[in-house]
């Protein structure tokens, strides 16, 4: 599976892994080590862009982005067996372990 740079503010905050088809989208960081992971979904939406996470081993800080890669939904902490949707429709779903990242609503990431 490709790796992709993720970069705040012209830093490197790290390599997430990228899940761009199907297969990968539906499965993210479930069954995984401590990692991140970006997810590319086919579309702007918001149905698409909800996430459980049954079968994770650790718990996770979720960053929902739009197609112009702009923090548009944080949901911290989200431990296993839990579900969490963006308010907002979402083009990227960024994955990072709990307290990893600080990232703000309305901040831009680049990969």
């Amino acid at each position: 599976m490709e790796k992709v740079t993720i970069k705040h503010k012209g830093k490197t905050i790290g390599k997430a892994i990228c899940c761009d088809n199907i297969f990968s989208r539906g499965f993210g960081l479930m069954f995984r080590k401590r990692q991140m992971a970006l997810i590319e979904l086919p579309a702007e939406s918001l149905a698409m862009a909800a996430i459980h996470t049954f079968f994770m081993r650790f718990p996770i800080d979720v960053y929902w982005l739009d197609s112009k890669k702009q923090i548009i939904g944080i949901k911290k902490h989200v431990r296993q067996y839990s579900f969490a949707q963006p308010g907002k429709p979402a083009k990227y779903i960024f994955e990072a372990p709990a307290g990893k990242l600080w990232l703000k609503m309305g901040e831009k990431l680049s990969f």
